[in-house]
Formats: C-alpha cells, sequence, structure tokens
C-alpha cells in the first residue's frame, strides 16, 4: 500500500509581485534622487548669495576708504590767474579719477591714482578700480598699465552725482560747469559722491560716500577732521 506525500506549498513571489517591487524602488529612487538634487541646487543658490553679499560688502568698504579720503592738493592749471587751483580731482559723469590712500589692509597702502570706470571684459562691462602709485605727477593716464581690481560684473551702467556743499545741489561733473575757482568750497572737492551701479547680482543699491580730506591735504582741515566715508 502505496502512501501519499503532502505537496509542498510555494514560499516564492510571483513575477508580477516581483514586477511591482521593482517598479515601487524604481519610483523611491527616483523621488530621493530629485529631492537630494533640489536640495543641492538650494545649497548653492545660498552659498551664492552668500558671496555676493560678502563681495558688495568688501568692495563697498573700500570705495568708502579709498574714496572718502581724496586728496585736496592742488596743482597749477596752466591759467596764471588760478595757479596751484586745480585738484588732483576728476569726476565725470561716468568715471571718477582722484588721488586717495589706499587702504593698508588691502596689502596696498599709500597714497595713489584711482579711477572708478566700467571696463569691457568676459561677460559684459565690469566696475574697475584701477590704481598706481602716486609720483606727485598733476594727473595719471597710462591706466591700462595700472593695476586693478574688480568690484562688480557684469555692470550694465554706472553713473556719478557730486554734492557742492555749498549750493546743496548735486552736479553731474566735478568741477561743476561754469562755476568759478572762487566759488568752489576752500578744498576745492565735493561734499560727497553718488554712484550708480546697475547691472550687478544682487543689485547695487545707490551709494553715497562723504568726503574728508586728510588734514595734511586739505586747506581748510581741521585737526580732528579725519574719518571715512557713509553710506
Amino acid at each position: 500500500m502505496s502512501r501519499t506525500r503532502p505537496r509542498c506549498q510555494a514560499n516564492g513571489f510571483t513575477l508580477v509581485e516581483v514586477l511591482i517591487a521593482l517598479v515601487l524602488l524604481a519610483m523611491l529612487m527616483l523621488i530621493l534622487t530629485s529631492a537630494l538634487r533640489t536640495m543641492g541646487q538650494v545649497e548653492t543658490r545660498v552659498e551664492q548669495r552668500v558671496e555676493d553679499a560678502d563681495d558688495y560688502r568688501l568692495a563697498t568698504a573700500l570705495l568708502d576708504q579709498a574714496l572718502a579720503r581724496a586728496s585736496a592738493r592742488r596743482y597749477p592749471s596752466g591759467n596764471a590767474d588760478n595757479a596751484a587751483q586745480v585738484p588732483f580731482f576728476q569726476g565725470g559723469p561716468n568715471a571718477l579719477a582722484w588721488v586717495g590712500v589706499m587702504p593698508a589692509r588691502y596689502g596696498l597702502g599709500g597714497r595713489h591714482y584711482l579711477r572708478l570706470a566700467l571696463e569691457p571684459g568676459e561677460g559684459g562691462a565690469r566696475l574697475v578700480l584701477r590704481y598706481a602709485p602716486w609720483t606727485g605727477a598733476p594727473g595719471f593716464d597710462a591706466w591700462g598699465q595700472a593695476a586693478g581690481q574688480v568690484l562688480a560684473a557684469p555692470a550694465s551702467a554706472l553713473s556719478f552725482r557730486y554734492l557742492d556743499p555749498g549750493t546743496g545741489q548735486w552736479s553731474p561733473v566735478w568741477p561743476p560747469a561754469g562755476v568759478p575757482v572762487s566759488a568752489l568750497p576752500a578744498n576745492l572737492l565735493p561734499g560727497a559722491v553718488a554712484l550708480q551701479v546697475d547691472g550687478p547680482t544682487p543689485p547695487w543699491p545707490p551709494l553715497i560716500v562723504a568726503l574728508t580730506p586728510p588734514y595734511a591735504t586739505d586747506p581748510s582741515a581741521t585737526l580732528g577732521s579725519f574719518g571715512g566715508g557713509t553710506r
């Protein structure tokens, strides 16, 4: 008499169940990958914004310190009636050149010829501060050979205005057109310079720097007239 063996029950998964599990796993991996990519992009944007904000603070601090203490030294204008009555300050509507003290914290220090203007570059125009050691000459034109530092890029437009402390009016050039030397302040310099830069990211707000010439070069200064710019 033969005995029948009990049938063994199958313990594995069917093909349909395996396919469903693989699809669910693939969807989970896709969601996780997308979430990680989004987190990475957010972190990159945050780091870029922090870097841009730091660049802006450094640029404006440099301008504050270099421009605020513009030299009030004078040199002969070539006109016998106004000899020694021209300042080391050439303020135009789109560029500014002056003699000022570069902050020692930037590794330079000392009096320099400086110019702030837009210059062409990769990806568009850039706001560049050019500087060269001061030699005592009444002017400096070799800006192409001068050292430079990019303060903002890209920059689509740059404009300046200059405050006449006597009238309280802003002028697009300095000295103001048609104003005689005798009508200018004793140091022949504007009371403040307003700077507007368009194009950088993040956008630059208007920057106003009050000028406080060093005592040694300002014939109208008092012993307490040392200071920096303000925004």
